[in-house]
């Protein structure tokens, strides 16, 4: 697939035309490594073939160049000739096959007999029709060939022949001289570029299908190729392959019969450098001497760094110019500005390297930029590849440079400071560890557990200051080691007195998002300059202090703009996510997302771990309080992805409890549970993060039916929220669903008590579902009022989940009045709201759930102990209605219809319909007009 060649393929056209009046020519098409000279020749020569002419063609090859007139050969043997023309050939060149002193071919050339007669016996061909002689990579030809190209050139003049040849565009490439005498001032000399990105964009478009292309493919493409057409081509290759698994997993079974031309698209936005094209990467290279992939990898390895001289110096070829390696590799579109082109081609190149060697060629790179004074983080890195010291110099570079890269690369920079601990003296290993510490609980807690040990006995010694000792007491915090951490708290204070403004603003906000306010239990004088007022000064952690107000009725919204617009990329992730959720608690959930959004993309420069982690969770938080169940989940799940459960600690109740309360909200029920099933730290449940487990249980245990276990959990999470003394609805509203549950049981007076608790304390969501619980629970006259106040306050706070349960209420509340044609218009709009929440189906009906069961509250027995509403669902399923059919019957979803059911069969201790008694059926509720399926809510 010829693309950008048109001039080029048009050139050698009218040289066709010239050569068949009589006028002999010879072009010569020059070109990089695989910039597509072959490919236009073949087209060419198609071309020719199509108006008649007789095409000859051959091919050069490194490997053949000793085999005499094997171009020539080839040219006699490419097309279909007259018989006795190969014998005559053989004829002549016979002397030449055969075997000179020592038994080599001769090498040295042809008689001037078999030269003319070789070169009359091309000519002749050319008395019928045109003759086109092709012939591929000239510069590997033969001497003999050679010999008879350079005669027929000096004859061609009046022949009705065109010799076309393609050559390596290499400056530095040595010529013999038949080589200069056959390509010198051809009659057209014809350059092969490069694609542009232009070109690039065609030939995407044409291969993967113009409209299925994602937007900035191709240029993503070129800038990785540099419009080289062989690598371009294999990148495509490439990309269908991705795009076609992609698809086979995704519609495994489907018929789907789309263009496979459009696939690329929409299974794959960015390059995919797979198998096919790291194969034409090694054939770039590795098609000349095996020198020039040795250059190929030493200029990879320097990276940026990458000179000449410094390569030279590297492979320890300093005594033999490199610059017809470079040529090669620039030629070919590798190398731009002495540097490999591209990260992707650089890693293909290095990756076939054994290790031993290639530590070892890091190791020489350190010393070689040491020894030029580059920059540190350069000289770090390859270091940090070789996993070597050469010296103590290397140990304090590599300590410079982990503070260097601190806010850009918290990976590298743990990985400089393990590699200087390893390779330290004793004065130098706590300060080392001291640093580590500050960064490993930002990036991989797990790099901090080898020091551990050897900290903290440095922290009950208080000889650590407070800038190094605050990120240990963090981790002591996370893992759930609260006495050990205010034990160091009281001895680090004893020692250095007060901590500096930094340091006191970041413990206090780690304290109590995950303990909450617990200064009772810290020595006098430390309790007093903890507790005491934020300073004034200290940057942006100054106005993150007054985060630690964020669990009150009035959240601190400057506080948590200032902090997050002061703090981007750079704050502690308690305060980052803290500053979030003051947000979303304070009825800004728009900012909020915007917020973790725009600092999720900042932790992904930088690869952080538990920062990005945590910031992971936030969002997932975020998306459940909006009714995004599948995004909670996903999100939820990529913040365990990014950090293990170990290195949570006692905060990985936060992750799971959203995963909890998504999937249960989804209905996947058993996929809640074996969440709820891993082992998590028993110091969990005395911490913020063990009354949201707490809470995630508890709403489980409702939804499955076990409303005993939900008052137990739910109760456990109310008093360790109150004893925390973080008792704000806003963040988790737990009396709802504990209201729920005690209606399950039959303590509705209890319920009522705690619906009217939260409405005194509650934002807007919050009260919201505490208006909906209230509708169930108090008198049936002010039930339907009560659920328009929910609705509304719901549609204003953006919770679509507890929208679409208020809606499906109050059509529930309408139907129950008679008002059948209210009823499926609010369904209706329940359906909707619970689709976009992907939800199962709608929530525990409370109003109808609020049968008692202890011995004391027992009432009437048989049918009339049911309620209308279980009356009528029974009456239908006596008649043998399915429980869908019963739904659209009644306007209520399926759930509801078994929850209704499974009352029904306990009351009357019955286990199935047919069990059920006959006097059901003189219940007449065939009045009520089915409802289509399309209008029912989604059926668990």
């Amino acid at each position: 697939m010829l693309v950008e060649r048109n001039g080029e393929l048009s050139s050698l056209t009218d040289l066709l035309a010239e050569s068949a009046a009589g006028r002999g020519r010879v072009a010569l098409v020059r070109g990089g490594p695989a910039t597509g000279k072959t490919e236009l020749l073949h087209a060419f020569a198609e071309r020719a073939a199509a108006t008649g002419a007789l095409v000859l063609s051959a091919t050069g090859a490194r490997a053949e160049r000793e085999l005499p007139l094997g171009v020539v050969w080839q040219l006699i043997r490419s097309a279909s000739l007259a018989p006795e023309i190969p014998g005559r050939m053989a004829e002549l060149t016979l002397p030449a096959a055969l075997p000179g002193p020592g038994g080599t071919p001769h090498s040295g050339g042809l008689d001037a007999r078999a030269v003319h007669g070789l070169c009359a016996l091309l000519l002749e061909l050319a008395a019928d029709r045109p003759v086109v002689i092709a012939i591929d990579d000239i510069q590997f030809a033969d001497r003999p060939s050679l010999q008879v190209l350079v005669s027929l050139r000096r004859r061609i003049r009046p022949a009705r022949v065109l010799m076309a040849m393609t050559e390596w565009e290499w400056p530095s490439l040595p010529r013999s001289q038949l080589h200069a005498e056959v390509a010198r001032q051809p009659h057209a000399r014809i350059t092969v570029a490069p694609l542009t990105c232009a070109g690039t964009a065609d030939l995407v478009a044409r291969r993967l299908g113009g409209s299925g292309t994602p937007a900035g493919l191709a240029a993503r493409m070129h800038a990785i190729t540099g419009g080289n057409p062989l690598l371009t081509h294999a990148l495509i290759e490439d990309q269908l392959r991705a795009a076609n698994a992609a698809r086979a997993a995704d519609t495994a079974g489907a018929a789907d019969a789309s263009g496979a031309a459009n696939l690329a698209g929409a299974a794959c936005a960015a390059p995919v450098a797979g198998p096919v094209f790291h194969q034409d990467v090694w054939d770039c290279v590795t098609r000349w001497d095996e020198e020039i992939l040795v250059v190929a990898r030493g200029i990879a390895l320097f990276g940026e760094c990458a000179t000449q001289e410094l390569t030279a110096q590297l492979l320890r070829l300093a005594d033999r110019p490199l610059g017809p390696a470079f040529d090669v590799l620039r030629a070919a579109g590798l190398v731009v500005s002495d540097r490999i082109r591209h990260p992707v081609i650089r890693d293909i190149l290095l990756a076939g390297i054994a290790p031993e060697k290639l530590a070892g060629w890091h190791l020489r790179a350190a010393e070689l930029l040491y020894g030029r004074s580059a920059e540190t983080v350069e000289v770090a890195r390859h270091l940090v590849a070789a996993s070597a010291v050469p010296g103590p110099w290397a140990v304090r570079l590599l300590r410079h440079a982990a503070e260097q890269m601190i806010a850009e690369d918290d990976r590298f920079a743990i990985g400089c400071l393990d590699l200087a601990l390893r390779n330290c003296d004793d004065d130098e290993r706590l300060a080392l560890r001291a640093v580590l510490a500050r960064l490993a609980w930002r990036a991989n807690p797990s790099a901090l557990a080898p020091h551990l040990p050897q900290l903290r006995t440095a922290l009950s010694a208080g000889t650590l200051p407070w800038r190094d000792a605050v990120p240990v007491i963090r981790h002591l915090l996370w893992q759930g080691e609260l006495t050990a951490a205010l034990d160091a708290v009281n001895a680090v204070g004893e020692r250095h007195g007060p901590a500096d403004a930094t340091s006191l603003i970041e413990l206090r906000l780690t304290l109590e998002w995950v303990y909450g306010p617990i200064w009772q239990r810290l020595a006098e004088p430390v309790q007093g300059w903890l507790v005491s007022p934020a300073p004034t000064t200290g940057g942006p952690l100054a106005r993150a202090a007054r985060l630690t107000l964020a669990r009150s009725a009035t959240p601190p919204v400057g506080s948590a703009e200032h902090a997050l617009q002061s703090c981007a990329g750079e704050a502690p992730p308690e305060v980052a996510a803290l500053a979030l959720l003051v947000l979303e608690y304070a009825g800004r959930p728009e900012h909020a997302r915007h917020w973790a959004q725009t600092l999720l993309d900042s932790t992904d420069r930088r690869r952080t771990g538990a920062g990005r982690a945590l910031l992971s969770w936030v969002r997932a938080d975020l998306a459940w309080r909006r009714g995004d169940l599948a995004g909670a989940d996903v999100a939820a799940a990529e913040a365990l992805a990014i950090l293990p459960a170990r290195d949570w600690g006692v905060l990985v109740g936060l992750p799971l409890a959203t995963m909890v309360l998504a999937r249960t909200a989804m209905g996947r029920l058993d996929g809640a549970a074996a969440l709820l099933d891993a082992a998590v730290p028993e110091a969990m449940f005395d911490t913020v993060a063990g009354a949201h487990y707490l809470y995630a249980s508890g709403s489980h245990s409702l939804a499955a039916g076990r409303p005993l276990a939900a008052v137990d959990e739910l109760e456990r999470c109310g008093e360790l929220l109150k004893r925390l003394a973080v008792d704000v609805p806003a963040m988790i509203p737990w009396r709802c669903p504990l209201a729920r549950a005690y209606l399950q049981v039959g303590l509705r007076g209890k319920g009522r008590h705690l619906v009217s608790d939260q409405l005194e304390r509650a934002g807007d969501r919050a009260r919201g579902a505490a208006l909906r619980v209230l509708a169930a629970v108090g008198a049936s006259r002010d039930r339907t009022e009560l659920l328009y106040q929910a609705i509304e306050v719901l549609e204003r706070c953006g919770d679509r989940l507890e929208l679409a349960y208020a809606l499906a209420d109050l059509s529930q509340a309408h139907r129950e009045v008679g008002d059948l044609g209210q009823a499926r218009l609010v369904l209706r709009r329940a359906e909707q709201e619970l689709k976009v929440c992907q939800a199962a189906g709608g929530p525990v009906e409370v109003g109808a759930a609020a049968e008692p069961t202890s011995a004391a509250d027992v009432g009437p027995t048989g049918v009339v102990a049911l309620s209308e509403a279980e009356r009528n669902v029974a009456a239908l399923a006596a008649l043998g209605h399915t429980n869908r059919e019963i739904g659209r019957t009644l306007y209520i979803t399926v759930s509801t219809v078994e929850q209704h059911l499974t009352r029904v069969y306990r009351k009357l201790k019955v286990t199935r319909r047919a069990d059920l008694p006959s006097e059901l059926l003189q219940y007449d509720v065939s009045g009520q007009s089915p409802m289509s399926p399309a209008r029912t809510l989604v059926a668990r």
